[in-house]
């Protein structure tokens, strides 16, 4: 049986933020993103800072280097069909973090998966069903 798992993974983010958190994504700093997409590090700083406001031009030119442009107007990720709001605000929380705690993230979803893959009966600890603590056994 599975339960509901309460989530708050996002907090309140503007277009700014979500401008800089895509450009992130890409793996880009300011001076890169900004001559990739037709503008300058100045502008650039304004629009991630919420001093510029988006206009349509510029938008097309960050479609144009796959940056999710859904995302930066509604803060929801569009993958294929929309996702749902928890598994939105779940992507936008691990698109935010650093690559080696992405990584981390992936390698205990996999042992995740693969525990409950598993036959009924197995442990955590174990795939014999027969385990038991230490402290357990001599008793």
């Amino acid at each position: 049986m599975r339960g509901t798992v309460k989530h708050k993974f996002s907090k309140k983010t503007t277009f700014g933020m979500r401008l800089a958190e895509e450009r992130k994504r890409l793996g880009m700093r300011q001076a890169e993103f900004s001559a990739l997409v037709g503008t300058d590090v100045p502008k650039q700083s304004l629009y991630e800072n919420d001093k510029r406001e988006l206009r349509g031009d510029y938008l097309a030119r960050l479609a144009a280097v796959d940056v999710d442009i859904v995302y930066v107007l509604t803060g929801r990720r569009n993958q294929g069909e929309w996702l749902g709001q928890g598994a939105s605000e779940l992507l936008n929380a691990y698109l935010s973090l650093p690559p080696e705690m992405q990584d981390a993230l992936d390698l205990f979803i996999r042992a995740l998966r693969d525990q409950f893959d598993r036959s009924e009966g197995a442990t955590l600890h174990g795939l014999r069903l027969d385990y038991r603590a230490e402290n357990e056994r001599r008793r």
